[in-house]
């Protein structure tokens, strides 16, 4: 076969561009950090990429929604805590009205102070965390309890929070009828207006009987939902530990497989440098000079 000077020209100009394609690619590496960033670079590789950043951008709004599962559950816990200890004092109260040997004054502080914590027990039924309404069910927007302890909420819109977290459904959510509601659906409310106006009435029978039966309903109904949001906030803790371990483990990999080995890039990046060099002077000697050099 005969090896013209033009096969020498075209085999050498081929070669040089090449090393400079070679070291463009590195230097694309350099800058954006990846390795592969097309799938042209690596098909295998970059797919794979693909679904798990994919995968990645749902953890994402995993952790979104177990935050915010979270900061409910927390403010419940504060809630019923702070329902208990209300409840106590106002067996405490209810105790000390159905006394018969009371004055008037009396039963009247007994009773300016049952109407105080009602006030608070509505403020507590009407939590919000940001602009939602812990205790409002679906209807999260609307305050649950009125202001004179009217019980607002829709019963089609007394149904728990859940939240969806790597395929499980956690059911966390209370509402106002878990806890400001009996059995019986007599609200605490209501059980507090019956009680000022028996101790206005001096009903003892209300006072003595009535009243601390429904409470002690109330009080069973609290003890009952404090387990379960202990046993969720358990729950989720152990979800959210999940979600951070497959964050970190999902990360590390696709930084495995995408990200640029700056040492290696460096190196290789030199050697090409180092490569081009030479075969420009190697060309400078092989190239044969044409008649454009000699016209000066």
């Amino acid at each position: 076969m005969r090896i013209t000077n033009k096969m020498i020209s075209d085999r050498v100009l081929n070669n040089i561009q090449g090393s400079i394609k070679r070291i463009a690619k590195l230097h694309d590496q350099l800058s954006s950090g990846k390795m592969v960033r097309y799938p042209s670079d690596n098909a295998i590789v970059a797919t794979r990429a693909t679904k798990i950043e994919s995968r990645l951008r749902e953890i994402e709004q995993y952790k979104g929604n177990v935050d915010y599962a979270q900061n409910v559950i927390r403010s419940y816990d504060t809630s019923l805590q702070e329902v208990s200890s209300v409840y106590q004092r106002l067996r405490e109260l209810f105790v000390q009205a159905a006394n018969g040997v009371l004055t008037a004054d009396q039963r009247q502080a007994i009773s300016k102070e049952i109407q105080e914590i009602k006030d608070h027990l509505v403020q507590i039924a009407n939590t919000q965390v940001g602009t939602d309404y812990v205790f409002g069910g679906y209807e999260s927007d609307k305050a649950p309890v009125g202001e004179n302890g009217e019980i607002l909420l829709n019963p089609d819109a007394a149904k728990a929070r859940f939240v969806n977290v790597l395929g499980y459904r956690i059911d966390y959510g209370l509402t106002v009828n878990d806890i400001f509601i009996t059995k019986n659906g007599v609200s605490v409310f209501k059980l507090i207006d019956m009680t000022v106006n028996a101790l206005e009435n001096n009903d003892q029978k209300m006072l003595s009987k009535d009243s601390l039966m429904s409470l002690d309903l109330l009080e069973d109904s609290v003890a009952k939902n404090l387990a379960k949001v202990g046993a969720n906030q358990r729950m989720i803790e152990m979800v959210s530990s999940r979600i951070n371990d497959l964050d970190i483990f999902m990360n590390e990999y696709i930084s495995n497989q995408v990200d640029t080995d700056l040492p290696k890039v460096l190196t290789d990046l030199s050697m090409q440098q180092a490569a081009l060099t030479a075969a420009l002077k190697s060309a400078a000697n092989v190239l044969t000079a044409t008649l454009v050099d000699f016209i000066k």
